[in-house]
């Protein structure tokens, strides 16, 4: 009878025994189990933020390459993309950029630039970009969902087979990843969208200068397409890629913006100061016409030259070895009679050299180019523009070759009314005529500015000159 009781303890101890086992044996199975799913679900999120950062990527490369193409020949630009149909237009595509992602795990870039025809700006016939970009990362781990249901609806992952097909992107498989599809459109940016930038110092020379803005297009910030200090913008903005601007004790009707840097002497500003500021200037190449027009080939005395109505062709450009103005000769480039638009471009390889009472004087209608590759010095009577619109006379310094030192010097006894684009030339603004007034847009290595009370930006140089940069307008995620 005692043994029996023996063996009854006995096989009540190992029963116990097997329950608690079993009992904890199900707490460690659950534990592990959710501590799994929570890795899983963490390894997948960090994928899905992977897969964004590729996108975003695809963006940025984009950008880069669209900034090599506004850059003189050979630029290089799209090296390594394929030219394929696309929207109806040529694109750009990047099919597949390898790439060390997430703990070594390759991550895979598909990008695709287009140009669509609805996407021009009607004013100046600027294109504008699309840019479509696919990241991939590849998920680990076994073809799960997570526990969230919120997540899940959040991060829409291919688990088993691929979830959305298009016919533009060709990167993605059936095997398990997470992909993230981004679109954005970048717009042109004008090398005149400030009122002064220098790549260099920026001195406004204790003048108490005056600088802001006005748009000639909008008759509620100009009058008859002219400055009126009663409609005054606060456009006057100035930057540096240097790390100092002597503002002079100016009065700023915008931003001011250094790299960096601190600005000093400033009475005024109506915008904000940024240290943040940096801008790679496109340089200017020298112009590559097929066919121009014959004579003259120099300036040395009184001269005309004729623009065209039709801008781009042989009659409307001229080639001169340097131009040289004295005593009381004058340049005229003439437009057509009626005061109609007419166009001209000149390249001067050489030098421009306006004294005395000489003068170059612009027609009625007429809209000029000048590009230089010597010393601009204008004096005397300077520039006369009498529509009095800035974009109606272009400046453009030519990369000097060999990477000489050059020199813009503007002054003379008449009002300036012009955009000067020089970023490897150093810059001096010293006229402005009696009331120190210039009308436009000052871009140079160094940019200084002496005897000129007043610059006045003119917003619709913001849709002028050549393409210097693009920027983002728009970026949105497609979640499909």
């Amino acid at each position: 009878m005692h043994l029996n009781r023996h063996f009854e303890d006995r096989g009540s101890v190992v029963l116990w025994t097997v329950l608690v086992i079993t009992i904890l044996s199900l707490f460690a199975t659950e534990i592990m189990r959710a501590v799994a799913g929570r890795f899983q679900v963490g390894l997948q999120t960090a994928a899905w933020q992977e897969a964004l950062v590729g996108a975003e990527s695809g963006i940025d490369l984009a950008v880069v390459e669209l900034r090599k193409s506004i850059n003189p020949q050979p630029n290089n630009a799209w090296s390594g993309w394929t030219n394929t149909p696309g929207n109806g237009v040529i694109s750009h595509g990047l099919t597949t950029i390898p790439n060390a992602g997430l703990a070594g795990t390759p991550m895979t870039v598909e990008v695709d630039v287009d140009a669509p025809a609805n996407l021009i700006d009607p004013s100046n016939n600027w294109q504008y970009y699309r840019i479509r970009t696919l990241g991939t990362m590849p998920l680990t781990g076994p073809p799960r969902v997570g526990f969230s249901k919120e997540d899940n609806a959040l991060r829409k992952l291919t688990l088993l087979a691929q979830r959305y097909i298009d016919d533009l992107f060709t990167s993605e498989t059936n095997t398990p990843h997470a992909a993230r599809r981004l679109e954005a459109v970048v717009a042109p940016l004008s090398s005149f969208n400030q009122a002064i930038f220098s790549v260099g110092s920026l001195d406004l020379s204790n003048q108490n200068i005056v600088i802001d803005g006005y748009d000639s297009r909008d008759p509620t910030k100009s009058t008859n397409g002219l400055y009126d200090v009663t409609k005054r913008q606060n456009d006057g903005n100035i930057a540096t890629d240097g790390n100092l601007i002597d503002a002079g004790n100016a009065h700023i009707y915008g931003d001011v913006s250094t790299n960096a840097g601190t600005v000093t002497g400033i009475a005024n500003i109506t915008g904000v100061q940024r240290t943040d500021f940096y801008q790679d200037p496109i340089p200017i190449g020298a112009p590559n016409w097929l066919s121009i027009s014959a004579t003259p080939s120099l300036v040395s005395g009184t001269a005309t030259i004729n623009a065209n109505s039709v801008l781009g062709t042989s009659a409307s450009r001229y080639r001169l070895s340097s131009v040289s103005l004295s005593g009381n000769s004058t340049l005229t480039i003439a437009g057509n009679a009626d005061g109609s638009p007419s166009y001209v471009e000149i390249y001067v390889t050489g030098d421009i050299s306006v004294s005395g009472n000489a003068q170059i004087i612009l027609g009625d209608g007429v809209q000029a180019k000048i590009y230089f590759q010597g010393n601009v010095d204008i004096s005397g009577k300077g520039m006369l523009n009498p529509s009095n619109q800035p974009a109606d006379l272009l400046l453009y310094g030519i990369r000097p070759i060999g990477g000489a030192s050059q020199h813009v010097n503007l002054s003379g006894n008449g009002q300036i009314t012009a955009a000067v684009y020089a970023p490897d030339y150093d810059v001096t603004v010293s006229g402005g005529g009696s009331s120190g007034h210039v009308f436009g847009s000052v871009v140079g290595k160094s940019v200084t500015m002496t005897g000129v009370t007043n610059l006045h930006y003119d917003a619709a140089l913001g849709s002028a000159g050549i393409i210097n940069n693009y920027e983002i307008v728009s970026w949105v995620e497609d979640t499909r």
